[in-house]
């Protein structure tokens, strides 16, 4: 029995399946379409939950692709998954309950296996303990990145074995907000960035990079940066990490501000405070709302390339 493909309407055999003229796979004998539209192809229902339409088998994008979380005036976080990467490894935890706000951006290692299955169980477990009431919030973020690091590491010998022989793993920044007190604290090079309204801004982290260590010992900053080398971790949350120790501080705040949490994605294309500063100023100035910013901010990484996953979480302190 000979049957017409319904993509490009050549012949090809009946239960085949895929057309051997186009390749694309054939509906026969299928179970009703029941995901969301293929925007590649146009088939009604065809992607489903793994991202891939089931017409075309183009992956037509996944829910972390592109993810927002918004809490009014109050904290506003985007993540994306950029122009280059096939999926989106990092993570983002954003709470809010009326003026304090818990965040965490976390960016999986892509040389490690499953790095957004990492993420994103980091920034789950993190985001929990950051909602346990306290009166020292610095304390309650290294508690937050030392759950955060027990979750990841019980990875390596769960599901796929390939975890064992490259354990999935992550970086961390986490932020609890309390009034005028801002306890943080981070483990890898994902970033935490004061800017007040006006003055100097402040990058309050400090990578746990080769790049950083370079500089610490005297290298020139514009060759370390420019090693291939300058953007290797040296800590991160994994099985291999060996001992996890958060570095954390606690910033009081006297003026208003910004507080803004961020991976790599964004700004290694902004590595100089002032320089991250005055494009986050610009994007909050011009954009009618936070999250109008954050957007702003996510599409400016792309339009410079996009050459990795993006995440950046704002929150105004007045």
């Amino acid at each position: 029995m000979i049957e017409d493909c319904a993509s490009c309407a050549d012949e090809r055999a009946a239960g085949a399946a895929f057309c051997e003229n186009c390749g694309k796979a054939l509906a026969t004998g299928a179970e009703p379409a029941t995901g969301t539209d293929c925007a590649a192809c146009g088939a009604a229902g065809a992607v489903g939950a793994d991202g891939y339409c089931g017409t075309c088998g183009i992956l037509a994008g996944r829910p972390r692709d592109h993810a927002e979380a918004e809490a009014g005036a109050v904290a506003a976080a985007v993540t994306d998954r950029g122009l280059r990467h096939h999926r989106n490894e990092d993570a983002m935890w954003l709470a809010a309950r009326g003026s304090d706000v818990d965040a965490v951006v976390c960016d999986g290692v892509s040389a490690s296996f499953d790095p957004d299955v990492a993420s994103e169980a980091a920034a789950e477990a993190a985001g929990k303990v950051l909602a346990a009431a306290t009166t020292d919030p610095a304390a309650q973020v290294a508690a937050a990145i030392t759950a955060a690091a027990e979750v990841v590491a019980e990875l390596a010998g769960t599901g796929d074995p390939r975890r064992a022989a490259s354990n999935p793993a992550c970086t961390i920044v986490a932020a609890c907000v309390r009034e005028s007190e801002i306890g943080y604290g981070w483990v890898g090079d994902s970033r935490a960035y004061w800017i007040p309204e006006e003055g100097d801004a402040e990058q309050l982290t400090e990578d746990d990079s080769w790049a950083t260590h370079a500089i610490a010992l005297g290298a020139d900053p514009q060759a370390a940066w420019n090693n291939p080398k300058a953007h290797a971790i040296t800590a991160w949350l994994g099985a291999d990490a060996g001992p996890v120790q958060p570095r954390t501080a606690t910033l009081e705040v006297e003026r208003p501000g910004l507080l803004v949490l961020c991976s790599d994605g964004l700004w290694n294309y902004l590595t100089e405070p002032a320089a991250f500063a005055e494009t986050v100023r610009r994007a909050v100035r011009e954009a009618p709302d936070l999250l109008a910013a954050a957007r702003a901010l996510t599409a400016f990484a792309n339009e410079q390339g996009g050459a990795d996953n993006i995440t950046v979480v704002l929150v105004p302190i007045n």
